[in-house]
């Protein structure tokens, strides 16, 4: 039974993409992030990560439209100290100190969503050999939303940044079976926020740690303090007219300097299919 709501379920996205003229995606990946948040610890942190992608996106000749959902996690620890211990400094009942420890290794959950909308410019044709190349460049803006939250003891690098970006977009076209994809993500303006200068969380009113820390910690911030760029490069292969495979790149690089500076930088690569 579940394997027929499956089948029925992808037999009605298959329908739904067709008739829109789009594609849905899939994907898993791999990603290191590296952080220094200067606000907690002038170490600097990294993380592996699994990570998985979900997306949307429909592209012609005059506009596109596309939304992703990307979701990751990872252990998250100092760079070069990844094995720390953590002792228990208490005595056992004879008055002999305890041996117990445990390792300080983090745990970094991270989300994006980003949704954009382009217009399209200067389109091109072209022939290789037997080969026909066109090409199409957009611009458009979109509106982007990705959130850090670090646990298990390690306490850094929290930060929400919902930001409007100024987008560029490149598509080639080989033949009917390979595209590539490459696209360029400046934020204009954002609304940021983060821990206290204290790093805790404390609210008088009995309102929940996430409330106040949206509530307390959030302010807007323009590109004198606050800069992210973002990449995005994709080779799709079409196995048909209505299954594609590929790979997809992303990488970005952040910094924001309220009220001590955060920085991280982001390499993630993933194996991506598509229906369209």
């Amino acid at each position: 039974m579940k394997k027929s709501y499956l089948v029925y379920g992808l037999l009605l996205l298959s329908l739904y993409t067709k008739a829109q003229g789009g594609k849905f995606q899939v994907g898993i990946g791999y990603q290191r992030t590296w952080m220094v948040d200067k606000q907690a610890s002038p170490l600097k942190y990294q993380s592996s990560e699994k990570t998985f992608l979900i997306g949307y996106e429909h592209q012609n000749a005059k506009a596109g439209f596309d939304i992703k959902i990307n979701g990751a996690l990872g252990d998250f620890f100092p760079t070069g100290f990844a094995d720390r211990l953590w002792y228990n400094p208490g005595y056992n009942n004879d008055g002999t100190p305890k041996q117990d420890s445990s390792t300080i290794t983090g745990k970094l959950y991270s989300a994006r969503i980003k949704m954009g909308y382009y217009r399209a410019v200067s389109p091109g044709y072209s022939k290789l050999g037997n080969n026909t190349i066109r090409t199409q460049e957009y611009i458009g803006g979109s509106l982007n939303n990705q959130i850090y939250y670090s646990d298990n003891i390690i306490r850094m690098g929290w930060l929400n940044s919902t930001s409007l970006n100024a987008d560029y977009a490149h598509k080639i076209m080989i033949n009917t079976k390979h595209q590539v994809d490459l696209k360029i993500s400046i934020p204009l303006f954002a609304r940021n926020a983060r821990l206290p200068y204290h790093n805790t969380i404390s609210a008088g009113n009995g309102d929940s740690n996430i409330k106040t820390f949206f509530k307390q910690g959030s302010r807007f911030a323009s590109v004198i303090d606050f800069q992210n760029i973002q990449i995005d490069a994709s080779y799709e292969y079409a196995m048909s007219k209505r299954l594609g495979v590929g790979i997809h790149y992303f990488g970005q690089w952040l910094h924001y300097s309220h009220a001590k500076p955060v920085t991280f930088f982001q390499n993630n690569i993933g194996v991506v299919a598509s229906v369209k």
